[in-house]
C-alpha cells in the first residue's frame, strides 16, 4: 500500500515519538561526566556533563535557621549550638581566632573575650570585635585599620533571649533580615550547604538535588538552603530522612546529630537547576519542588548509574 505524504510524516511522528520515549529512561540514568580535584573542599568531585556536581563526602549536621539555635548562655539556656561556632574574634593586638578551633578556647578564652566585647558596647576596638556569621550580625568597626563586619549580635524579637539563626536562602517577602521564620527551617526542611566553588560552577541557592546515604539505601531530594565550606553539611531533616527516621518539631541536645555520617558513605548530587523562589509559608511546597526536580534529572534510574561512576573519596 502506498501512503501518502501527510500520512507518511505522521507514521515518521509516531515512529520518532516511541523511539524517544524508549531512550528517555537510558539518557536519563546516564552519569558521564569529567573528574575534577578540590572542589568543594573534597579531593574528587564529579562534573556532570549536563550540569551539575557531584561527590561522595560524609553528613555533617548544619542547624543553622533554627529558632533556638544559639543563646548566650548556650546549654544552660537550651540551646543545641555552643555560640563558638558562631564567630570569630579579632583582638587588639592583631591576633584573631576561630571560636571553635578548640574545646578549651570555646568553653574559655572565646566566652570571656565576648563577654568582654560585649560589655563594652561590640563595636570599641581597643577591647576587640567578633565577627558573627552563624548568627545574624549587623553594624561594623574597624580593627588595627581592617573593616570587620557583622559585629552586633541580633536577638529575636520573641523575647527569648536567642539569637537570630540565618540561612542564606530565605523568604524575601520578610524585608526585616531579624525576622527568624523568614529563614530555612532544618528541622523540617531537607537542605543541603553549598561552597562557594559549587556557586561558582552555577549550583544556584534555592535549586535543588539530592543526598543518597549508600548504606541505607535511603535518597533524599533537598533544596540548596545554605552556604558553607565544603560539600557534606545537611540540614537535621536531611539527616533524619537519610538515615530513616521520622522528623520532629523539636529536637533534644541528645538528637542534634541523630543521622550523621562520620565517613564519606552519602552521594550528594548538587543539580544545575534555576533557583526557585523560597516561600517560608509554605515548607511543602519547597519539599514538593525538591521531589520534582530529582525526578527531572533523572530519578532513581540516573542515581544508581551515579553510584557507580562517581569516585569515591
Amino acid at each position: 500500500m502506498r501512503l501518502h505524504g501527510r500520512t507518511l510524516l505522521r507514521q515518521r511522528i509516531f515512529i520518532a515519538a516511541c523511539l524517544g520515549s524508549m531512550l528517555a529512561p537510558v539518557l536519563a540514568a546516564e552519569c558521564d561526566g569529567s573528574l575534577a580535584s578540590n572542589l568543594g573542599g573534597l579531593r574528587r568531585a564529579w562534573l556532570l556533563s549536563d550540569g551539575g556536581v557531584a561527590a561522595f563526602a560524609k553528613l555533617n549536621i548544619n542547624i543553622d535557621g533554627y529558632a533556638r539555635a544559639y543563646h548566650p548562655r548556650n546549654a544552660e539556656a537550651g540551646s543545641l549550638i555552643h555560640l563558638c561556632n558562631a564567630g570569630r574574634v579579632y583582638l587588639l593586638d592583631g591576633n584573631s581566632y576561630e571560636g571553635s578551633e578548640s574545646n578549651a578556647t570555646c568553653t574559655g578564652r572565646f566566652m570571656r573575650d565576648v563577654g568582654r566585647i560585649g560589655a563594652a558596647g561590640w563595636t570599641n576596638p581597643s577591647v576587640g570585635v567578633v565577627n558573627w556569621y552563624g548568627i545574624l550580625g549587623r553594624g561594623s568597626a574597624r580593627v588595627n585599620g581592617r573593616a570587620i563586619q557583622s559585629v552586633v549580635p541580633v536577638l529575636q524579637k520573641d523575647g527569648s533571649g536567642f539569637y537570630v539563626s540565618p540561612t542564606t536562602l530565605a523568604d524575601r517577602s520578610f524585608a526585616d533580615e531579624a525576622e527568624q521564620t523568614r529563614y530555612v527551617n532544618p528541622l523540617s526542611i531537607a537542605a543541603a550547604v553549598a561552597p562557594r566553588s559549587l556557586l561558582a560552577k552555577g549550583v544556584a541557592m534555592g535549586s535543588f538535588g539530592v543526598a543518597y546515604n549508600v548504606n541505607r539505601r535511603i535518597a533524599v531530594p533537598f533544596v540548596v538552603g545554605d552556604a558553607g565550606p565544603r560539600i557534606g553539611e545537611g540540614s537535621v531533616a536531611l539527616a533524619r530522612l537519610a538515615a530513616g527516621l521520622p522528623l520532629k518539631d523539636n529536637v533534644t541536645r541528645l538528637e542534634r546529630f541523630a543521622g550523621q555520617v562520620d565517613a564519606p558513605h552519602v552521594l550528594w548530587v548538587f543539580f544545575k537547576d534555576a533557583a526557585e523562589k523560597f516561600d517560608s509559608h509554605s515548607e511543602a511546597a519547597t519539599t514538593a519542588k525538591a521531589q520534582a526536580a530529582y525526578q527531572a534529572w533523572g530519578g532513581d534510574a540516573r542515581l544508581a548509574s551515579c553510584v557507580e561512576q562517581v569516585p569515591r573519596n
